[in-house]
């Protein structure tokens, strides 16, 4: 079993200090909006990931008037017990791991959460930026070493696209689109494959929650072979030879046009786009699927479930759908935090802790009796 045991939090946004022993089932953070329920969320993500729940500066996650933060935590994976801490100054980040200080790639592997929040929604109706990033945070939690390729495929493309607009030498950007091709089709690979596995769990669980059909698929920004019944070294020589052939484009427009960096996760309903035509409901199902669907996907791979964070996800979801989901966490085995305005938002009574927030100040609320 994969849990939380403790936290504690100095000088994390509104929560200047805080101290915290989880429950290994259920943790209800109850509390106004703007009270700093999902900065106790996002610090827990942020210990985990080692990024921030919203995208946004590391500096906005400092205590106002402060210069640092961390957050440090106890986690327990099959019965082994991690201390786990994570320290921001706003410009870099510093991992540590029982103590010492950690690479990134030396980090990972102590903590694994999935989250559900309200700007979850941009998965359907956003741009194709945001379902990129849900796929590679989502192979990330199961593949630590996809998030080097990530990085180093940005690192590339921006000097491509560095030398395409102060026009360098061919040699110059062909060798940046070397690397670009080799880490671009690890890229192509892992997200294709995490995707087919992802297709039929989501179909099955979205039927079930939301009572319609819809599919899921992966859109390829560069037209290369179809990377399931491919290799990485094919992949990459179409990328160089696609790179090749549209160099001059590139250098006249001064950036690299297409690429991964174009990939997109295909959304539809039936035959329809799903950004175009879901309703709002559907698309709540939608989200809620894909997240499901990520959650049995993690916990077939590291054999244990992940940390689920839910974000005031009743306030988002129909009482039919929000019915699902509790009966969903109700079957669910492993360690969940949920953030509400009102306590009986949430049908959870048993196996639980409740937390009240107020003003950043989080204390324990003892049980009904």
């Amino acid at each position: 079993m994969l849990r939380l045991t403790h936290i504690a939090l100095d000088r994390y946004r509104n929560i200047r200090s805080a101290q915290l022993e989880f429950h290994p089932r259920f943790n209800l953070i109850v509390g106004e909006n703007g009270q700093g329920k999902t900065n106790l969320l996002s610090s827990i993500y942020w210990l985990s990931t080692l990024t921030p729940l919203r995208s946004g500066r590391l500096k906005n996650l400092i205590t106002w008037g402060e210069r640092e933060t961390s957050v440090k935590g106890r986690s327990e994976v099959s019965s082994l017990y991690h201390e786990i801490e994570v320290k921001t100054n706003g410009e870099r980040t510093f991992p540590f791991r029982e103590g010492h200080p950690r690479k990134n790639r030396e980090y990972f592997g102590a903590l694994s959460v999935v989250s559900f929040t309200p700007n979850d929604l941009d998965l359907v109706r956003g741009q194709p930026e945001v379902r990129r990033k849900f796929l590679d945070r989502a192979i990330f939690n199961e593949q630590s070493a996809h998030l080097e390729a990530v990085l180093r495929y940005q690192k590339a493309l921006s000097r491509r696209n560095t030398f395409l607009k102060e026009r360098k030498s061919e040699q110059l950007i062909r060798a940046y689109e070397a690397t670009l091709a080799e880490v671009g089709a690890r890229l192509i690979m892992a997200r294709a494959s995490y995707v087919h596995s992802l297709s039929s769990v989501y179909s099955n669980i979205l039927h079930g929650i939301g009572n319609f059909s819809g599919t899921l698929s992966y859109k390829l920004g560069v037209p290369v072979v179809d990377p399931l019944s491919s290799t990485p070294q094919v992949i990459q020589q179409q990328l160089m030879s696609y790179w090749s052939q549209h160099r001059e484009s590139d250098i006249q427009r001064g950036f690299t046009q297409r690429g991964p960096h174009n990939d997109d996760l295909s959304l539809r309903l039936l035959d329809r786009s799903a950004r175009d035509f879901a309703s709002q409901g559907q698309q709540r199902a939608i989200v809620l699927a894909l997240k499901i669907a990520q959650i049995e996907s993690l916990s077939e791979r590291l054999q244990s479930r992940p940390i689920l964070l839910l974000d005031d996800v009743s306030s988002e979801l129909d009482r039919g759908r929000a019915t699902q989901l509790f009966d969903f966490l109700r079957r669910f085995d492993g360690q969940v935090f949920l953030t509400t305005t009102h306590e009986d938002y949430v049908p959870v009574i048993n196996d639980r802790k409740l937390w009240r927030i107020v003003a950043g100040q989080v204390s324990e609320v003892s049980a009904r009796i």
